[in-house]
């Protein structure tokens, strides 16, 4: 059989990345001024009221939203920033100077008023200025901000008093105090006289804002000259005593961002006499253990040692590194993208020698080294990074010499714990912490030239295996922090060095920069990649093919892992650069990886990849990995069993008819049929045995559908294999079986015999009743089953299948075995088989098979059982009509086909399809109305083979067509779209009662818009009917008399009666049914089926319906008033029936006014919670108030 090659592409099996959008200008910019003159304009309105307080809180958040999403693209706010911040410190300052800040603060602090109250209250119209302010610092960062302050000298005085007579109390206004300390933190690099400040002091153990701020404040001021010379050395003791004896890790943490600050922006002359004071502070964590698990507090520590070492060290950059000349992306792009044939030549030669400044290097500078380096094990990526950029900072001022032993070390750091086993280097027993930590430094140093082109050998190949790092841990793996963190060196690389460098390893970075960028299961790691590759083609201009992949495999395009597997792999590889490496990474990386989905889709990229190179996949691909499906790991074993499998079938599809390569490559193909026959027997049976057994089938499928040479012993042990899958539970598992062996009977056939043998029908049928739930639930893979079987071939077997098909399809009488999934398959095998049979059905399948078939179909239509899990009926109406839509044009046109035979499909069975499937399209449930909907349209617009004619000979079809238009996309999802329109059906006669029983049900749904729209469009619909009957049209009456026939129906079938109730309350009260003509509707026929209803019913959803309905029929006339008041009253122990008869009666016009004010008296001051022997009592002195005589009732036995 000639089979045409396709290249697999991606489809719901597998989950895609969500690629999230990313805006390119601020684009809620006109939404923001026009709330923001609201905040503003609130300050100079002195009335206050709740109302407006509320409003501008929401304004206020309103605002926050809106800038909020930026946090990730803060630039984009750029352009806006002064017209954003001026505003709003322009008011700050005018309310600051409002208030005599600084007579507060003499008065607070003087001797005569030592216990008075002298603070400042922020009101909460200027503290939300405040918070929204501090919000633009945290989204934009506050040094970008403060550039649009004001900074005069006249600012110092009101705003440093006004922060200091805050109210230390108020912990709602920190956002006010951090917004005022890095405003002052500003305005105190303005020279003036400073005599203390130690009031600042206290803010170092505030909330976390709070405290940055006051350490950017404090770090202002003390880096100052004048005041470096007289309070730095005192605040550094100070500092050192409490980071000694304070226990406080907010206090801890204060001061270790106030030294760091202060050791960034001092000058080192100035700060440099300190150092040995503050040393000790290095020391934190061997004297205190209580922080060693703060992360912030190792993080400052790691940060202040950096700062200590450049404070040591003399500000200059070393004349010994590396200088990359050409950085023009117009010439780097000018070179051959296709070709790495570039002399490597002189790679040094703008490394000329160099004399080094003989300085003294301090001995401390060794320990701040070696902090840093344990810094990069830390397991806070925070701190790792920060010790990363520390020891590039300190490299770029130490000597040659010194900064080697500094790579040196990180490649110790890479080496460790790793040992080679069987001539591989085994990374299982490093730490993913150190590897990203080294990762970073790496690029640290590269990027600032400290990583000479001479090192660039050594440290290739680590980072080549870091891209790959991925450690298995239990049931999950780590290690993407590390791949990300390789990318990003990768990219350093391409900023750091010209091309001829680079060029000895363009090979290894491109290939394992290809393979990450497309192949990697972390979508952040894929993107890292290929900005790295991209970085590497523009700036460099030596990668293979560079420009053609980076148009390809782009950061959107690689954001769909299933995507990048399944298609931009392919055309990659068809690059020879890149194909083997690509290939190499599938088969011994990602078909071992932890997550099976990883493992599916590195698979069918091997059948997609086998096109491009097949010799490459027989001899080295399929070698390797037929020993690996025997492997004791169960990721492994699976991977190599579905990647054989796929490359098998893939084989096959590119040889098509010829079969020369059977005898070409017998030893392989031996090896590769005896696999499933290889395995061990436990691999089945064991614990988790349920991944082995689907990959096995999985493979088994690939290999029948290839056609694969197997003699009869491997055939009958797959035949096994795929029962054993059929029989467990996993629904998945099952369909895979299922397709299994559909390609089995395919291609290599099934005998009677055997199908009696392999116990599909027989052992179903002979079992139904015999076995356990555990059974019942893998019968459904046997259900699936008989519908793939080739019936054309037996058809002896077609009438046994059938009918134990339909046994499935019904509800059985034992509770247990109502299994809704078996019926469900039930139901998709008769689809399989009619569409197997297709032109042949009635070849092969009677009249009377076909009759029952559809006879079960129409029962599955009417299935509306409801477990936990909801309306588990729905899977079996919706299977059902899926059956419909392919049996009913199928026999149409064969049918057609033979005019002269009695049709099977008669008139009368196309109206039955018709009616369901309009009742299915506007019941409650979306996805069963989309389902019906869309058949219906299908089959309303079914044309002849010679498209002349239309195929059903449907009843109504004008109207159908007017009402459903083929050019208009109508949603059927949506209820105040859809109700209207069908309403219009239930003029057809044919239909009607399907139709009106639909939306009955929906009325009766649990969503409020459902049951609006539906009940809704049906009362305005029937209070337009007209009451006098003409020809050809729908009256009022017909539409009772068809609730009428739905009661007689449905009669005790809660599910519909409970709606059909509810639907006639709103008729009854909207005052429609009294329209009526008593002559052309039968009300005491209504009222006989509403009192069947009631009888002996405890269902208390119905008996209030009921209650409501009997009051509406008090309305008709004397005779069902005063019957409904005997049901009513019958009911009036229940205090809703009380209160649904005293709303009726007060409605009433009667006559014995006195008696009905007595009647409303008792109804109304009742207790009808009471017992109902005192309520009985009362209830029959009603009776004769309303005219009734007083019923005999009869004495209950029961209790």
């Amino acid at each position: 059989m000639q089979m045409e090659y396709e290249i697999l592409e991606k489809n719901e099996d597998f989950e895609d990345d969500t690629c999230v959008k990313s805006s390119s200008h601020f684009e809620q910019s006109s939404e923001f001024f026009s709330h923001l003159p609201i905040l503003l304009n609130a300050i100079d309105d002195n009335t206050d009221n709740e109302e407006k307080d509320v409003e501008q809180e929401r304004v206020l958040r309103k605002l926050i939203s809106l800038i909020d999403p930026y946090q990730e693209q803060p630039y984009l706010l750029d352009p806006h920033l002064e017209n954003m911040v001026k505003p709003i410190v322009d008011l700050f300052r005018i309310y600051i100077r409002s208030f005599n800040a600084q007579d507060l603060f003499l008065s607070r602090n003087s001797k005569d008023n030592l216990t008075k109250d002298n603070k400042i209250q922020v009101s909460n119209k200027i503290k939300r200025l405040f918070i929204l302010m501090y919000y633009l610092m945290k989204i934009r960062g506050y040094k970008t901000i403060v550039k649009f302050f004001s900074h005069e000298v006249s600012d110092l005085e009101p705003t440093y008093y006004f922060l200091v007579a805050l109210d230390p109390k108020d912990y709602t206004g920190w956002e006010t105090r951090y917004v005022l300390l890095i405003w002052l933190s500003l305005i105190c690099m303005i020279p003036f006289d400073l005599k203390t400040v130690d009031s600042l002091a206290n803010d170092t153990e505030g909330k976390k804002a709070k405290r940055d701020g006051a350490a950017v404040l404090l770090s202002r001021l003390l880096t100052r000259r004048d005041i470096a010379e007289v309070y730095l050395a005192d605040y550094i003791q100070w500092a050192q005593d409490e980071v000694k004896n304070n226990k406080d890790v907010f206090t801890i943490t204060g001061i270790l961002t106030s030294l760091c600050a202060i050791y960034k922006l001092g000058q080192r002359q100035t700060s440099l006499p300190t150092l040995d004071i503050a040393w000790p502070c290095l020391s934190l964590l061997d004297d205190n253990q209580i922080f060693a698990n703060n992360t912030l507090v190792r993080k400052m520590l790691v940060k202040l040692a950096q700062r200590f070492g450049l404070c040591y060290l003399k500000p200059k950059v070393a004349a010994w590194r590396y200088k990359r000349g050409n950085r023009s992306l117009k010439d780097n792009l000018g070179y051959n993208s296709k070709t790495t044939s570039i002399d490597p030549l002189n790679i040094n030669q703008s490394l000329k020698e160099v004399v080094e400044d003989e300085d003294e290097i301090p001995d401390q500078i060794e320990e701040i080294i070696e902090i840093l380096l344990n810094g990069l094990r830390n397991k806070d990526t925070v701190v790792r990074w920060s010790a990363a950029k520390g020891l590039g900072r300190i490299a770029q001022r130490l000597p040659q010499e010194l900064a080697d032993d500094i790579i040196g070390s990180l490649f110790e750091l890479f080496s460790e714990n790793t040992y080679k086993r069987n001539g591989v280097l085994e990374l299982s027993a490093v730490s993913d912490h150190t590897w990203h930590g080294v990762c970073l430094a790496v690029a640290e140093l590269a990027r600032r030239g400290l990583l000479l082109p001479e090192r660039l050998s050594e440290v290739v190949p680590w980072v080549s295996k870091a891209l790959k790092f991925d450690l298995k841990r239990g049931t999950h793996s780590i290690g993407a922090h590390v791949r990300d963190a390789a990318c990003y060196v990768c990219w350093s690389f391409a900023r750091a060095y010209e091309p001829k460098v680079l060029a000895p390893h363009v090979a290894e970075l491109a290939n394992s920069l290809v393979v990450v960028s497309v192949f990697d299961r972390e979508v952040n790691v894929r993107r890292a990649s290929s900005a790295a590759f991209q970085e590497n083609v523009g700036r460099l201009g030596v990668f293979p093919h560079g420009i053609d992949i980076i148009t390809t495999a782009d950061y959107f395009t690689v954001g769909n892992k299933v995507n990048a597997f399944l298609e931009i792999s392919v055309k990659i590889a068809k690059f020879e650069e890149y194909k083997h490496h690509m290939i190499d990474h599938l088969r011994t990386i990602t078909i071992s990886n932890w997550d099976k989905r990883m493992r599916e889709l590195g698979a069918k990229a091997l059948h997609n990849l086998t096109r491009l190179d097949l010799d490459y996949m027989i001899n080295i691909v399929l070698p390797y990995l037929i020993p690996l499906a025997k492997s004791p790991d169960m990721d492994t074993r699976h991977g190599a069993l579905l990647a054989t499998g796929e490359i098998c079938l893939s084989w096959s599809l590119i040889k098509g008819n010829d079969k020369s390569w059977i005898e070409e490559h017998e030893p392989l193909i031996t090896r590769i049929s005896n696999i499933i026959d290889s395995l061990p027997d436990t691999l089945f049976t064991s614990f988790g045995s349920e991944v082995t057994v689907q990959a096995a089938v999985n493979h088994i499928a690939c290999l029948a559908k290839a056609n694969w040479p197997v003699n009869s012993e491997i055939l009958n042990n797959w035949k096994w294999v795929v029962k054993d899958l059929l029989t467990r539970k996993d629904e998945t598992g099952q369909q895979m079986a299922v397709d299994a062996l559909e390609a089995i009977i395919v291609h290599y056939g099934i005998e009677e015999k055997e199908i009696l043998k392999y116990p599909f029908i027989l052992f179903h049928i002979s079992s139904l009743f015999g076995f356990t739930k555990k059974f019942c639930e893998g019968f459904r893979g046997f259900v699936l089953a008989l519908g793939v079987i080739r019936y054309d071939k037996i058809p002896e077997c077609l009438e046994l299948s059938v009918n134990s098909l339909i046994l499935s399809s019904k509800l059985q009488e034992t509770k247990m075995w109502n299994d809704p999934e078996t019926r469900r398959n039930a139901f998709t095998s008769f689809t399989v088989i009619s569409k197997n049979l297709g032109e042949s059905f009635k070849t092969f399948c009677s009249k009377s098979i076909f009759d029952k078939m559809l006879e079960a179909a129409f029962v599955g239509l009417e299935d509306y059982n409801v477990d936990l899990r909801g309306d588990i009926g729905s899977w079996i109406r919706k299977a059902s009509m899926m059956y419909l839509a392919v049996i009913c044009p199928l026999m149409a046109r064969l049918d057609q086909k033979d005019p002269n035979c009695e049709p099977w499909l008669s008139d009368e069975l196309i109206k039955k399809i018709f009616g369901n499937l309009l009742k299915q399209s506007v019941e409650r449930i979306d996805k069963i109305r989309t389902c019906a909907g869309n058949i219906l349209m299908e089959l309303l617009y079914a044309r002849t083979d010679d498209g002349e004619n239309w195929l059903f000979n449907i009843k109504g079809r004008e109207v159908l067509q007017s009402t459903l238009p083929k050019d208009e996309e109508i949603h059927w999802i949506s209820p105040l779209e859809l109700y209207p329109r069908m309403v219009k059906l239930l003029v057809l006669p044919d239909y009607r009662l399907e139709a009106l029983t639909g939306f009955v049900l929906a009325a009766g749904g649990l969503t409020e818009s459902l049951i609006r729209h539906s009940s809704s469009t049906l009362l305005e619909y029937a209070s337009e009917l007209p009451n006098t009957s003409t020809p050809g049209t729908f009256t009022l009456s017909e539409f009772a008399n068809t609730l009428l026939e739905i009661f007689r129906k449905y009669e005790r079938v809660d599910r519909v009666v409970i709606p059909l109730l509810e639907v006639l309350d709103l008729l009854l009260e909207n005052e429609t049914l009294q329209k009526i003509d008593p002559n052309s509707f039968s009300f005491e026929d209504l009222f006989e089926c509403v009192k069947k209803e009631v009888t002996k019913t405890r269902e208390i959803r119905k008996l209030t319906c009921c209650a409501r309905v009997f009051c509406g029929m008090t309305s008709l006339n004397e005779n069902l008033r005063n019957r409904s008041l005997y049901q009513l009253l019958g009911l009036l122990v229940r205090r809703l029936t009380a209160d649904q008869l005293y709303l009726t009666l007060t409605s009433m016009e009667d006559e014995e006014s006195e008696n009905l004010l007595q009647i409303e008296d008792i109804l109304a001051n009742t207790d009808w919670n009471n017992p109902v022997p005192q309520l009985k009592e009362i209830r029959n002195q009603l009776y004769p108030l309303l005219g009734l005589k007083l019923p005999v009732f009869k004495i209950s036995t029961g209790s």
